[in-house]
């Protein structure tokens, strides 16, 4: 699939936006009250009966664009994949153990470790303060983890969909395969910082302190970039716990607040038979 007619301002807006944060709204059957919603739950609780759709919101930092990570001279996986493709899909990263992750991926439990994995729908909401703009991306989510990912073909296939050559035109075979998705896994988690990567081997989110560490996990520890790729210890850890999450846009609408009220106005986007539409509407 080509590049959407949107993306371009996209990108224009977000390289104004310090830090690059958005809004991502799930939804889940378990009730409110439910124990597995509480922030001290037991994450083996069993699940009630469904209940009608509840509404979660958080804020995420934007991790840039599927095969498309913004540089960062303090990677030490920088090269890991060669630069072959870009996207339009905004990724952006999460612990398994979240309760987060079970409402992304319907089929979890709360508090259920998954691997790679499609999960339902969600909205991504971005507003760019300085552009007057407010961008709004639905469509469904995709987890991907460095344990399975490369095995994954029903997801990964998918997503493939989506890449398409950059500037330096079609990637010849040899170089096609020197690109994995289990590198791009490894790379998103190498492109965050040593305390953000160390945050992946804390103890499971949402248990009291007072359980203690909960079998030695270690908060607050800094995995340094010698350390990323090791096999055991709080590295591997973490990277067991760390999942890229992917969102595959099929409808996307901007509303323009920065001119004067008569001149406002949204525009929505649309896939139709595997090409974007566009339509401009009152806001």
């Amino acid at each position: 699939m080509s590049n959407p007619p949107w993306k371009p301002l996209f990108l224009a807006h977000i390289e104004t936006l310090k830090p690059p944060t958005f809004t991502l709204a799930t939804t889940t059957t378990v009730p409110p009250s439910h124990p597995s919603l509480n922030p001290f739950h037991d994450p083996q609780t069993p699940l009630p009966p469904s209940h009608p759709p509840t509404p979660r919101c958080r804020t995420m930092v934007y991790r840039g664009l599927l095969a498309s990570l913004p540089p960062n001279p303090q990677s030490p996986l920088s090269n890991h994949n060669p630069p072959l493709y870009t996207s339009h899909l905004p990724t952006f990263t999460t612990d398994s153990r979240m309760t987060k992750t079970s409402e992304l991926l319907s089929t979890s439990r709360p508090g259920e470790s998954t691997s790679t994995w499609v999960g339902g729908y969600v909205e991504a909401m971005f507003w760019f303060e300085s552009a007057q703009n407010q961008w709004r991306m639905r469509g469904r989510t995709y987890l991907l983890a460095e344990e399975d990912v490369d095995e994954a073909r029903a997801i990964t296939d998918v997503l493939a969909r989506y890449l398409v050559p950059r500037d330096t035109g079609t990637p010849s075979e040899g170089e096609e395969k020197k690109w994995t998705w289990k590198k791009e896994v490894q790379m998103h988690f190498a492109n965050l910082t040593p305390a953000l990567r160390g945050s992946f081997a804390n103890p499971p989110p949402g248990t009291p302190v007072s359980l203690g560490d909960n079998g030695g996990a270690v908060k607050g520890a800094n995995i340094q970039n010698d350390d990323v790729m090791n096999e055991d210890g709080i590295a591997a850890v973490a990277r067991r716990n760390f999942r890229v999450g992917v969102v595959v846009p099929e409808v996307v609408e901007r509303l323009d607040l920065k001119e004067d009220d008569a001149k406002a106005r949204r525009w929505v986007y649309w896939i139709e038979d595997g090409e974007w539409k566009a339509q401009e509407t009152w806001p």
